[in-house]
């Protein structure tokens, strides 16, 4: 038995070599990429900057969570099958994010859904576990078809398997009915990958997984989508109502992950639905176009939520903030928006951006004037200290911030842009209702959240909290599809009530 023990432990050292090793090969390419971009392509594999940060990425989560399975899962029997699996899915998921052969992509997009399936479902002894796994199996299912069928039309009608090749084709062809399509299945395809409405329910109930692996699952798998239609940009930015799609669902679930997380009791519960959220709002920034703010949106989040779920048993109480009257947060945040917009003015001079060029990145203005505007409350209402130090701490913070994001936004679009130079925005009706939709969804969230306190225990506040506690009941309605589909048997049924 103890010759087994040590047998697994070297195994999961041996494992975490080769995903250091990726992680290593990823930073110097993207050093090397960053001075000198020349992308590298064999295999039906491209290590550019997008591929080379991304896997980055990949890599980084992946061996930290496979250095701690390796202590969590210490003396359990079935160690060496999850370090394998694991393991899998890191290297699927590395394979994804550098692939542009198409059907090499869509085998790596496949993996990494099985054995994320195999990972979830990996405590047999909790059967809880089971109807989340398989609501998820089933949707990735739906998401893998759409795929399928994005890539048959791109060979029927382009004759080609390849992506760069497929783009460049795109450049000279324009606007077709087959790149309308194409688009629309691809975002199909992302928005059941990445746990958007209304396929986003099985996420928060995944809690039954063991840590590492909800940790793999937040920080980096389910940026899948994200990488899909960074890929997939120039196809996208040829199809406004694909764009207009993306932005609307991707705000419906925005607005939903919010709710249910405002009115989560349990921290991994509040980390499960805030990446649903996470995810909602970098869907809305791919369908505004501004696919580079997507990446950095998608490289934060990541690292920030692996270490959330990593260490959320070491979390303490939250810090609480001095309550504030919802008229006097709604002044503040309204002046502080407002103050906002020549401090972002003058800090995209300063870094040399554009966002008057294109109604999306005008959008991402106002997102961020608004999300300063929320900065404002905080320091100005719900802190402690003179009217004349919160007034300072409010146009530092602006000022900084503002310059900050700009700077960040400009360094984005330098490393990540997806798009050749001049590449049509789209325009019309389509372009502007999917930049007001978030922005107008925004806002109401700020009010909603404002206004809290003073609902108190009304029966609208109450029912809207409940509904929110419950994912306003769209889990139910999706297991009764799945329980339709895949009927349990007699033994897991009795495990459940055991």
């Amino acid at each position: 038995m103890r010759h087994k023990n040590f047998a697994t432990n070297d195994a999961a050292g041996w494992f975490q070599i080769p995903v250091a090793l990726l992680l290593a090969g990823s930073a110097v390419e993207l050093a090397i990429q960053v001075i000198a971009p020349a992308p590298v392509s064999f295999a039906g594999l491209m290590f550019d900057r997008f591929g080379s940060a991304m896997g980055f990425l990949v890599a980084l989560v992946g061996l930290v969570c496979l250095r701690y399975s390796d202590r969590h899962l210490d003396g359990h029997p079935e160690k060496g099958r999850f370090i394998r699996l694991m393991s899998c899915a890191i290297i699927s998921a590395y394979l994804m994010v550098c692939s542009t052969w198409l059907p090499l992509l869509f085998l790596a997009w496949l993996a990494t859904s099985l054995c994320l399936h195999g990972l979830l479902t990996f405590r047999k002894d909790r059967p809880e576990a089971l109807p989340p796994a398989r609501k998820k199996f089933l949707i990735s299912r739906l998401g893998d078809l759409a795929l399928l069928a994005a890539i048959w039309l791109i060979w029927r009608g382009y004759g080609t398997l390849d992506l760069v090749e497929f783009r460049d084709i795109l450049a000279s062809v324009g606007p077709s009915a087959d790149v309308g399509l194409v688009a629309m299945l691809v975002v199909a395809a992302a928005l059941a990958k990445s746990a958007q409405f209304p396929f986003h329910t099985w996420l928060p109930e995944t809690m039954e997984a063991p840590t590492p692996v909800s940790a793999l699952m937040h920080a980096g798998i389910i940026n899948a989508g994200g990488v899909l239609l960074w890929r997939f940009a120039p196809a996208l930015m040829l199809a406004p109502s694909a764009m207009l799609v993306l932005s609307a669902i991707g705000t419906l679930t925005f607005l939903i992950g919010t709710l249910s997380m405002w009115a989560q009791p349990k921290v991994k519960r509040q980390l499960a639905w805030s990446t649903v959220a996470q995810m909602g709002f970098m869907m809305v920034q791919c369908g505004l176009g501004v696919f580079h703010a997507a990446v950095l949106h998608m490289l934060g989040h990541g690292c920030y939520k692996a270490y959330r779920f990593l260490s959320a048993g070491e979390l303490g109480s939250p810090v609480e903030s001095r309550p504030a009257a919802p008229a006097a947060e709604l002044s503040a945040w309204l002046i502080g928006s407002a103050a906002s917009f020549p401090a972002l003015a003058a800090a995209c001079l300063w870094a040399g951006c554009s966002p008057w060029e294109s109604t999306g990145e005008l959008a991402m203005c106002w997102v961020a004037a608004l999300a300063l505007g929320q900065y404002w409350v905080a320091s100005a209402v719900r802190s402690t200290g003179s009217r004349l130090a919160r007034g300072a701490w409010c146009l530092m913070g602006t000022l900084a911030a503002s310059v900050l994001a700009a700077t960040l936004y400009g360094a984005a679009k330098f490393l990540w842009n997806p798009l050749p130079e001049g590449y049509p925005h789209p325009g019309g009706t389509a372009a502007t209702l999917a930049a007001v939709i978030p922005v107008a969804a925004l806002a109401l969230l700020t009010v909603i959240h404002a206004l809290m306190p003073m609902s108190g225990d009304s029966s609208a506040a109450t029912a809207l909290r409940v509904h929110a506690l419950n994912g306003f009941y769209l889990g139910t309605i999706a297991d009764m599809w799945v329980a339709r589909v895949w009927s349990v048997s007699a033994r897991e049924r009795g495990n459940a009530h055991a």
